[in-house]
């Protein structure tokens, strides 16, 4: 009798595949990005005059992947997954009717680099914002750090609070 796992042995069982409950699980503990301190670069600390909000998180960057900076930034932010794509579409259609710029592709423009970290961002009337993308030992840190301008600009970063946290 012929084993349906052409690598398995004759006489021996098959490979038992991981039921999707298991597969469920794994991807639910599995650590996908945890919440971490900005880091004080020399990129981040210049990028804008005064910082009213800012945040950063890390992912695991295993052996193997790439270390520059600028390829995760184009995959984070040049090709993003479906569902960000949709956000932000959805962020388009309904702050540009309130008079909010629409950021388009120009928004995650790269502003300054270094072998080790890519700065991206854009400057508007409401707020400045940058996003700094930095390859460590071990790790991934995306920062973001965000200054805002005036009272659209508030109301603008109170719905983008409210979404992300």
């Amino acid at each position: 009798m012929a084993s349906s796992f052409p690598w398995v042995p004759v006489g021996r069982p098959a490979p038992r595949v991981p039921g999707r409950w298991v597969r469920l699980l794994r991807l639910l503990k599995a650590p996908r990005t945890w919440e971490t301190a900005v880091p004080d670069t020399a990129l981040l600390a210049g990028a804008l005059a005064r910082v009213d909000w800012s945040d950063a998180h890390a992912v695991v960057r295993r052996r193997g992947m790439p270390t520059d900076p600028q390829v995760w930034a184009d995959a984070a932010f040049r090709d993003p997954p479906r569902w960000v794509v949709g956000l932000l579409g959805m962020r388009e259609m309904l702050f540009g009717l309130v008079g909010i710029a629409r950021g388009g592709s120009s928004s995650f423009d790269t502003v300054s680099w270094e072998p080790d970290e890519v700065l991206l961002g854009t400057d508007e009337q409401h707020l400045d914002f940058r996003a700094s993308v930095r390859c460590e030992l071990g790790r991934v840190v995306v920062s973001t750090v965000v200054q805002l301008h005036n009272a659209r600009g508030r109301a603008y970063f109170a719905i983008v609070r409210s979404v992300i946290r």
